[in-house]
């Protein structure tokens, strides 16, 4: 019988996680932004790769709020695709996180945070707690975790 128990409570458990912090369609999207991130750190010079982002983003979201959020990300993410300039780069990509920001952290596995500089009055979304500022190099540990 506790052999029952404890296969029934594992299962509940797998169950309950796999419910409030799956690795769904959230994930996926916040995955693409820490890319996105990295990408501007480094100042890539070639366009920004934001197809998978768009497809991502319009196949919705678990909640019809999120689905909206989604949805009106999408033109900001194919403008970024087009951005020749690293200005333009940040600048849309600073957009399309204003755009996604009310999602970060929500079933997600993909240990993505929402991070605030107040010298350049933008967010960024990148992996963990470290600070690296996309937007200027020469403040690139200037900003707080939100």
């Amino acid at each position: 019988m506790n052999k029952i128990k404890t296969i029934t409570i594992g299962f509940l458990i797998l169950f309950v996680t796999t419910i409030w912090g799956h690795d769904g369609k959230t994930t996926a999207i916040m995955e693409e932004m820490i890319k996105l991130h990295e990408a501007l750190v480094k100042e890539t010079s070639t366009k920004l790769d934001t197809k998978k982002l768009t497809e991502l983003l319009a196949k919705g979201a678990d909640s019809k709020k999120d689905s909206e959020t989604f949805s009106k990300a999408i033109p900001i993410a194919e403008k970024l695709s087009k951005a020749d300039t690293l200005k333009d780069k940040k600048e849309f990509y600073s957009l399309l996180v204003e755009s996604l920001s009310s999602v970060v952290g929500r079933h997600d596995k993909s240990n993505a945070n929402l991070f605030y500089c107040p010298m350049v009055k933008k967010k960024w979304i990148a992996k963990g707690d470290k600070i690296v500022n996309p937007y200027s190099k020469e403040m690139i540990d200037c900003g707080e975790k939100l």
